[in-house]
């Protein structure tokens, strides 16, 4: 049953689960119109890489801060919400914003381990700068990062200033590059993105399917997740509450976005990966469980037809 052979950590689930990653991802690239040149090709490869290394990072979030039990749910469930985004899919600076992201995050939540404070605050920070380049409003998470100093060591007033030092640097070093290949500064007026609170382009035939299967993950998931949320223990709040709002700031985004085509829902792919596996792991009929396995299986290929 595929219930429980996902509810095992074993090199051939992630085998199998990069396999439907891959049929997707190149399903994806095709469908919007590849053209066989060697530059493309490339990229081609390079998305793919990027967005099979969510499954290790994601997995050591999970499974170092105990938010999951030792299973691939959450990489089967991230999986599904980026196969149904099939435009996140095709866009290698989402990808690459998405990835830097995951693991800034990943940064932020090891500050509970209360050690090398100051260098993982900073690597947090320039993680989510670098992210920022490849989609400026990925910025928002830094008010993760400033989250998780207030819950993990507020009382450094270097803590607070360190972050900022991070996103500096990034924006000095973009500089140091544009000046060096294309002989100009890096303007911040080209950096920043507009805000559109249009959402037209969800109801298009392309992204109607998407949008609206996300929705209703965002809702059911985090309502199975506040419900097992109060038998989490008080050491794991923390991380939790984080999570959360990973999950609040990549809404936020999508609200936000100022050219919305579903892309830019991968933000919220990863969190609510983690807080759709509460539902996976509640203790309820296997037959249920199964039928939900495949179901979260085969609604990417009901995607395709959009």
């Amino acid at each position: 049953m595929l219930s429980s052979f996902f509810s095992k950590s074993k090199p051939i689930n992630f085998i199998i689960i990069a396999l439907y990653m891959l049929v997707f991802y190149i399903a994806a690239n095709l469908k919007k119109g590849f053209v066989i040149e060697y530059a493309s090709v490339l990229l081609l490869i390079a998305g793919f890489v990027i967005y099979v290394l969510y499954m290790p990072v994601l997995n050591l979030i999970t499974q170092k801060n105990d938010l999951t039990l030792k299973s691939t749910n959450t990489i089967l469930l991230f999986a599904f919400l980026t196969a149904i985004l099939p435009n996140s899919l095709t866009d290698i600076g989402i990808l690459v914003a998405n990835l830097f992201l995951i693991l800034g995050i990943r940064s932020v939540l090891t500050l509970g381990s209360g050690k090398h404070i100051k260098a993982t605050i900073l690597d947090a920070s320039l993680c989510i700068g670098i992210a920022s380049l490849a989609y400026f409003w990925s910025i928002a998470f830094i008010s993760i990062l400033f989250l998780g100093i207030l819950y993990f060591e507020p009382k450094n007033y270097r803590n607070w200033v360190i972050p900022i030092i991070g996103l500096m640097i990034v924006y000095i070093l973009t500089n140091c590059f544009t000046l060096v290949f294309y002989d100009s500064f890096f303007e911040i007026n080209n950096y920043m993105n507009a805000v559109s609170f249009s959402f037209e382009n969800y109801l298009t035939k392309d992204s109607i399917f998407s949008s609206g299967v996300l929705i209703i993950c965002v809702v059911f998931f985090f309502s199975m997740y506040i419900t097992k949320f109060k038998r989490k223990p008080a050491k794991t709040k923390p991380v939790v509450n984080l999570i959360l709002m990973q999950l609040l700031v990549g809404l936020i985004i999508v609200i936000i976005a100022p050219e919305k085509n579903t892309s830019e829902m991968i933000f919220i792919a990863g969190p609510l990966a983690i807080i759709g596996t509460t539902y996976l792991e509640l203790d309820y009929n296997e037959l249920v469980k199964e039928i939900n396995i495949w179901v979260f299986l085969l609604i990417p290929f009901i995607a395709l037809l959009f």
